[in-house]
């Protein structure tokens, strides 16, 4: 295909690219916003699944810490039956007293270690039943997660189908231009937030809003050359030179 050379016609041609490009630029947010929020779904679930599985593991330590305090409850127990046997074949005064002491300190270590158990299966029974509020809310997430993976997928294949149309055109259009000024319009595409080719406004740039040197306004006027805005770098044009279509008629 011919590369165009003309002045008007380049910006005919770089108009209607700005206009191609603005289609696939938002084709392209509204993808990526899908992708995004996909992305944070997926993020935050993994990061509840690992939190869950932080707090199953310091359950079972929990747990752990339980059967060792209660076995440790049982050997006092058991410390006590064998000196109540003992206390039972006592005869004498002083192995009496003594006997008596001891059965007093297995007691008070019991109720100690009944109150430390006690304390620790009410609190492991609280931990348990948080554990299985969090999991419900993390099914609930899950099921969310690929309920959207679920919706989107259908809609990013549409988009992407569409992108991959818009660029067909979109090569059919840059056909038309010498490379280096394809990477020009995209340089300024890029950094002027999609707007890389404006009209000219009452002698100003219609992208920046400042007065154009009146050398430049007569360039425009006359369509002769190829003009940029000297402050903003975005191509310029004679609004009233060019049709709805974007396609240079008689002044």
């Amino acid at each position: 295909m011919a590369v165009v050379t003309d002045p008007r016609q380049i910006l005919d041609t770089l108009r209607k690219l700005q206009a191609i490009d603005d289609e696939i630029k938002d084709v392209r947010e509204s993808r990526d916003g899908m992708v995004s929020n996909l992305t944070r779904l997926t993020a935050v679930l993994e990061q509840r699944d690992e939190q869950l599985g932080e707090m199953r593991g310091k359950l079972s330590e929990a747990e752990t810490w339980y059967a060792k305090k209660a076995s440790d409850l049982e050997i006092e127990r058991e410390k006590l039956q064998k000196a109540k046997t003992k206390m039972s074949a006592v005869s004498r005064s002083r192995e009496y007293v003594a006997v008596n002491r001891e059965l007093d300190n297995i007691r008070k270590n019991i109720g100690h270690r009944e109150d430390e158990v006690e304390r620790l299966n009410t609190a492991i029974e609280e931990f348990r039943s948080t554990i299985e509020s969090e999991n419900e809310k993390v099914k609930d997430l899950r099921a969310m997660a690929e309920a959207e993976d679920a919706n989107s997928r259908d809609a990013l294949a549409e988009m992407d189908g569409k992108i991959e149309a818009v660029n067909v055109r979109r090569a059919k259009i840059t056909d038309k231009l010498e490379n280096r000024l394809v990477r020009r319009y995209e340089k300024i595409f890029k950094a002027r937030d999609g707007v890389a080719v404006v009209a000219m406004l009452d002698s100003s740039c219609g992208g920046c809003n400042m007065n154009a040197p009146p050398r430049l306004i007569e360039a425009i006027m006359r369509g002769s050359s190829l003009i940029q805005c000297p402050y903003c770098n975005r191509f310029m044009f004679q609004e009233t030179a060019h049709n709805a279509d974007g396609e240079a008629v008689a002044v």
